[in-house]
């Protein structure tokens, strides 16, 4: 099956909804008004696909509370959502999957998926076979449209970009992780579809560099250097982060969260610019380049911040 419609540049990120999260999320987990509100404002801005997860908290009971609801035909929104199986043994990887995706659908409030992932692609080589089949029945039965995985690496992902079932992607990029933008592969993602999260590295890039403890102290350097590009750019941290990954052609929509619905539609004016050309994408990858990998990876930062 097809989706309904093209993706629109910016995906709504809805782990917000359901979770305390973000490093620069001062204000916590809205109330269920609150975030009705976040998603009015995606919708009224543009945004036609909500990104969530099974593992997002209530995310995705707040999606489906707010469907339920609001005036919109389920058709004109797309959904994203993902699955994990945990530690398990091959003879469970169907039932487990067939439980996630039907407790989705049920909070969800919708009798189908327009795109599933598996949460952790890692789980692809334990037991890849067996998930591929779940995802041919589901898209054989219409329950999905479009089957994919999410990452963290390249090489994760590079054994299902063999098999044509696996259409969507959702990757780390943004202006320090240029891991698999600079990477051999980065060619057969061309004809997926490919969303890019860690667009602000969780708000990181947002934070005063004097205030980070713990090992975030050491990237102090690279956050001044971003602050740098951009005011020479005269363009703000936000613009200069939103705009590089929007101009990387292998991307077709930026997952971007909100804390609160005016941060929704700033962050969709920011993708009403041109994006950079190449001259300009190289100055700013060579600028920013370096960063230690361990970065990419928020489980393991030191989050004390003040």
């Amino acid at each position: 099956m097809k989706l309904n419609h093209s993706i629109s540049k910016m995906t709504l990120g809805t782990v917000q909804l359901g979770l305390d999260y973000g490093i620069a999320n001062n204000e916590g987990k809205p109330d269920e008004e609150k975030a009705f509100r976040i998603l009015d404002s995606a919708l009224g801005a543009g945004v036609n696909c909500l990104d969530t997860a099974a593992g997002y908290g209530d995310s995705e009971k707040v999606i489906g509370k707010y469907l339920a609801d609001c005036n919109k035909r389920r058709s004109d929104i797309s959904i994203v959502t993902k699955f994990k199986l945990g530690n398990i043994s091959s003879s469970e990887v169907e039932i487990v999957m067939m439980r996630s995706v039907e407790k989705s659908l049920k909070n969800l409030n919708t009798d189908y998926l327009d795109i599933l992932l598996m949460h952790d692609s890692k789980e692809f080589s334990t037991f890849g076979n067996k998930i591929t089949k779940v995802f041919e029945n589901l898209l054989d039965k219409g329950i999905i449209k479009v089957a994919g995985a999410s990452c963290y690496g390249f090489g994760e992902i590079e054994a299902m970009l063999r098999n044509d079932i696996y259409h969507a992607f959702q990757i780390p990029v943004n202006i320090l992780d240029m891991r698999i933008t600079k990477g051999d592969g980065i060619g057969r993602l061309n004809n997926k579809l490919v969303f890019a999260r860690s667009v602000f590295l969780q708000g990181l890039f947002f934070l005063n560099p004097a205030n980070l403890k713990g090992n975030l102290s050491e990237i102090g350097k690279y956050l001044a250097a971003i602050n740098e590009v951009a005011g020479e750019m005269n363009i703000s941290v936000a613009q200069l982060a939103v705009q590089y990954v929007k101009s990387l052609k292998y991307v077709d929509s930026l997952v971007i969260g909100a804390d609160n619905p005016e941060q929704v539609s700033e962050n969709a004016k920011l993708l009403d610019s041109k994006p950079f050309n190449l001259e300009i994408l190289k100055s700013i990858e060579e600028k920013l380049m370096g960063a230690p990998d361990w970065l990419f990876m928020p489980s393991v930062w030191d989050k004390q911040t003040k």
